[in-house]
């Protein structure tokens, strides 16, 4: 009798269990995702750069909002002199919950902003990521211009099984 209840809950708990949602993994996914962007950005391939962004993303930032795939598409093609992107990870979560316990722990000057939030749809599965963006570029006259930035991106899992970004929130 003790073996087949311990059987079944273990039954049961493999039933819930799905490896894609996996933390460990996909910290993984999201870190080689991280560094196919970089390795694009830096052989200046906005467009391959743009298909990691869901059609409908937004990005968020303190001065202008990008609305779609096209228009973030077009802000990656106005860098036309790409030296180097990094894009460090300093966390990564996948509950919706977390978003609070980021908040608190960014000291961000601002509140999430609403529609970051209101995009988010419980039946979806996503991965935040809280990271810190350097990014340089050679410009026309030959100087060199290096911006770092704190942002927190919204990876949302794909119908087909990857991750696109689905919105980025730039704080800093």
């Amino acid at each position: 009798m003790k073996k087949q209840a311990l059987f079944l809950l273990l039954f049961s708990w493999l039933g819930c269990f799905n490896h894609s949602d996996n933390p460990a993994q996909i910290f993984q996914e999201v870190q080689q995702l991280n560094q196919r962007m970089e390795a694009l950005y830096d052989a200046g391939s906005p467009e391959k750069l743009a298909a990691f962004y869901t059609e409908d993303a937004v990005v968020f930032g303190p001065n202008d909002e990008l609305r779609g795939r096209a228009a973030i598409k077009e802000y990656w093609e106005r860098i036309n002199s790409p030296v180097s992107l990094s894009l460090e990870i300093l966390d990564l979560q996948t509950e919706l919950d977390s978003l609070n316990f980021i908040q608190k722990n960014i000291n961000a000057k601002e509140q999430i902003p609403s529609t970051f939030i209101d995009q988010l749809d419980k039946d979806t599965h996503y991965a935040f990521q809280l990271t810190k963006t350097t990014l340089t570029y050679e410009r026309e006259d030959v100087t060199f211009f290096k911006g770092e930035t704190i942002s927190l991106m919204n990876w949302e899992k794909q119908p087909e099984g990857h991750y696109r970004i689905k919105s980025v929130w730039l704080m800093q």
